[in-house]
């Protein structure tokens, strides 16, 4: 983020401060301390381009312009203006009851509070505005925080070229660092999943392997049908057929579960 911060500022010193301030007064997700170091970097690299104290000048100008934006938003709308849904998301009602309470109990010294708290000023600012609070008093806090805050940064990054610079480089080398172990881990955890994947296939195919017994001989065939070309079928023996029950012309057939009728006995021998 510094170094896209340090080349837009390169190319529009003064003016691009004052552009990203007075975007940082309506919501822009930017903290002012980078801009305030990447100023005083950029007057310390290029001087031919920005000198110190004008862009001191024009930081504290442009902060104090990008503050005014939502408290004359606040104090002219009030919270009608949370009805827009782009306002919704920067102001929300619970941040807006919060500052309300804060207020309440420490008066002013939430507006000077909030000048070094990032992501805090456009609501407190607001809800300054909100609260009706006197033009002179919100300058005075307001311009008080500025006045500690700007000499004081860009003179650390004027000051510290050098060492940012030599940041700047080892966040690069880190940076890299980490982009070759992203791309090594990617790769391991790639090859590992195949692998694995590979394996799990492997011992799936064994199983069944084990599980599947091929016969020794073919199976019976049903009857009636030929025998399967592998080998001659076993068929179970043929039974002879039974014979027919004899008939008889004087009666119906021998019937050898039917009762035979009594033979009559022969007389006994005379003496």
């Amino acid at each position: 983020m510094f170094d896209q911060v340090v080349i837009f500022l390169e190319q529009y010193p003064y003016v691009g401060v004052a552009a990203v301030f007075l975007l940082c007064g309506v919501g822009l997700p930017l903290p002012e301390e980078i801009v305030l170091l990447a100023g005083g970097y950029v007057c310390a690299t290029w001087p031919e381009r920005a000198t110190l104290h004008w862009m001191m000048v024009w930081c504290a100008g442009a902060i104090l312009a990008g503050d005014l934006l939502p408290f004359v938003l606040g104090r002219v709308f009030g919270a009608r203006l949370l009805r827009l849904r782009w306002m919704r998301i920067l102001v929300t009602k619970q941040r807006l009851a919060m500052f309300d309470r804060w207020f309440r109990r420490r008066g002013d010294m939430v507006i000077l509070i909030a000048r070094f708290i990032a992501g805090l000023r456009v609501v407190a600012f607001f809800t300054a505005g909100t609260m009706k609070m006197p033009w002179r008093r919100f300058l005075l806090l307001d311009g008080l925080g500025i006045a500690l805050i700007v000499p004081l940064l860009t003179w650390l990054g004027y000051h510290s070229a050098s060492f940012i610079d030599d940041m700047i480089a080892n966040v690069k080398r880190v940076e890299r660092g980490i982009l070759w172990a992203i791309v090594g881990g990617v790769l391991v955890l790639g090859l590992w999943f195949w692998l694995w994947r590979r394996r799990r296939s492997l011992r799936r195919e064994r199983r069944l392997g084990e599980t599947f017994v091929q016969p020794q001989r073919p199976v019976h065939p049903p009857n009636g049908l030929p025998a399967t070309p592998e080998g001659p079928s076993e068929t179970a023996p043929e039974q002879a057929p039974e014979p027919a029950p004899e008939v008889r012309a004087d009666g119906p057939a021998d019937d050898p579960t039917s009762p035979r009728p009594e033979q009559p006995l022969p007389p006994p021998p005379s003496a």
